[in-house]
């Protein structure tokens, strides 16, 4: 608490502040010393959170598939973001983000988790950001049984128990309507892989009855492989056939963006995600691209 003091009355009009400190008592001056020091800092405390205010509304603003939550989601979710950025470490080699690309980044984590909570994304502790994907080498047996090598471009690997690995230069290319988006791609199977092994069946929220779940994805998995069998295209990604827990992932993908088209081609996956993420982004999708022919191809 300050201690109050009276201002000198014997000083005559006139002169100079400077002449009018030098009156005050050595008690006087330290009071107002730390009176001014206050005032200092709460200015400086103002202006550094109104441009950290700044930086997240921008942040907010510069990813299409944000736009469609309400003010109360958009609050909540850059809280999330501010908490990934502060538990998670984000490594990284050979790149450098600005504060505003890192506040990009964290929100879009942040939205697979928007209502269900920090807490799902404890099987990882760091984020290890690389300029482009990596190249490996790989064997590939076809349908005849003969043994290749070929190279294989990874932009994005989630390894169990460690960390996620995600190439900039892909990132850069996530946030819009378009059905693509590595970051939740690979934070997808950071949920599956909470109940172990990635097998596309992550575990539940309370009250999800896994039955439903099991039975949606079994269903879309199957249809996806005799589709491919039959040499037809299917209408998501090929590679969702590799595997139930791609198949998961990807769907999530498509979940956040592109809803329109996972909820004509998938419809009772699509209701089960919107249980498991307690979301409907269909709803979020915007009119103007709707009536464009966007983000839904043909299922529009």
């Amino acid at each position: 608490m300050l201690t109050a003091f009276i201002w000198p009355k014997a000083i005559k009009s006139g002169q100079s502040a400077l002449s009018k400190r030098s009156q005050l008592t050595n008690k006087e001056k330290d009071v107002l010393g730390l009176w001014q020091w206050l005032r200092n800092r709460r200015a400086a405390k103002a202006q550094q959170q109104h441009a950290c205010h700044t930086l997240w509304q921008q942040a907010l603003a510069a990813v299409p598939i944000l736009q469609g939550l309400t003010t109360q989601e958009q609050t909540h979710l850059i809280a999330l973001g501010q908490q990934l950025l502060h538990r998670k470490t984000l490594t990284q080699l050979g790149v450098a983000l600005t504060p505003q690309q890192q506040a990009v980044l964290a929100l879009q984590a942040a939205l697979p988790i928007l209502h269900l909570g920090v807490a799902w994304y404890r099987g990882f502790h760091e984020i290890i950001l690389i300029p482009t994907p990596v190249t490996r080498r790989q064997e590939e047996q076809d349908e005849f049984g003969l043994v290749s090598d070929v190279l294989e471009e990874n932009a994005g690997e989630a390894w169990p128990q460690g960390p996620l690995v995600l190439a900039w230069r892909e990132l850069q290319q996530d946030g819009d309507w378009d059905g693509v988006n590595l970051l939740i791609h690979e934070l997808a199977h950071k949920l599956d892989m909470l109940g172990g092994e990635a097998d596309g069946a992550p575990p539940l929220p309370r009250g999800m009855n896994p039955t439903p779940w099991q039975q949606a994805f079994q269903a879309a998995f199957d249809a996806l492989c005799q589709q491919l069998d039959r040499g037809d295209v299917p209408a998501i990604d090929p590679y969702a056939a590799e595997h139930p827990a791609e198949f998961f992932a990807i769907c999530c993908e498509l979940f956040f963006t592109d809803p329109l088209r996972l909820r004509a081609v998938y419809p009772a996956v699509y209701q089960q995600l919107s249980q498991f993420f307690s979301q409907d982004p269909a709803q979020r999708f915007p009119p103007t691209r709707l009536l464009a022919g966007e983000g839904s191809g043909s299922f529009a």
